[in-house]
């Protein structure tokens, strides 16, 4: 009887074990028990490489949950600096248009994308604040431009940081 409750305790304890664990403990396997185990030279470095892949992926699907919430924070956070620098840059009483008439520092066609990104939080429509930012160097001083490119470049910045994460 008691080794009938300890079965049935162990199998969902390991009900629970997730996909970036389970990866984990295959790529210790194939490091530790497989590898040393394997005579022939080729198949003991595909074993050890097959552990260095599933090593590194496992520690990417384990990372992934808390990236994408990273991610999403940080987007919105830029979001809203980018329409508060809209809201700044529009004329006085024009803060219901400001996409159309924040001409002041930021082009209507900029402000038009930053309002879409802000609804949005998609890559696309980041993509297209980007170009809009790089078309409006030729229409106004580069220094406001450039500021708002370099808060966009430090949020990528650190999306890839996080992305190669798991790499390290």
């Amino acid at each position: 009887m008691a080794g009938a409750s300890m079965g049935g305790a162990a199998t969902r304890r390991a009900l629970v074990v997730n996909a970036g664990e389970l990866l984990q403990r295959i790529a210790h396997t194939l490091r530790h028990d497989i590898g040393p185990a394997v005579d022939a030279e080729y198949p003991k470095t595909q074993a050890f490489m097959a552990a260095v892949v599933l090593q590194k992926l496992g520690r990417e699907l384990a990372l992934a949950d808390a990236h994408r919430t990273a991610d999403a924070t940080e987007l919105r956070a830029l979001a809203a600096d980018l329409v508060a620098v809209c809201t700044m840059s529009a004329p006085a009483g024009a803060a219901t248009q400001r996409g159309a008439a924040a001409a002041s520092t930021v082009p209507a066609n900029a402000a038009t994308a930053i309002d879409r990104f802000a609804a949005t939080l998609d890559q696309k429509s980041l993509c297209d604040v980007i170009e809009s930012l790089y078309a409006a160097r030729a229409e106004l001083d580069a220094a406001p431009v450039d500021a708002l490119l370099g808060r966009i470049r430090r949020t990528l910045r650190a999306q890839i940081d996080r992305r190669l994460e798991f790499a390290k």
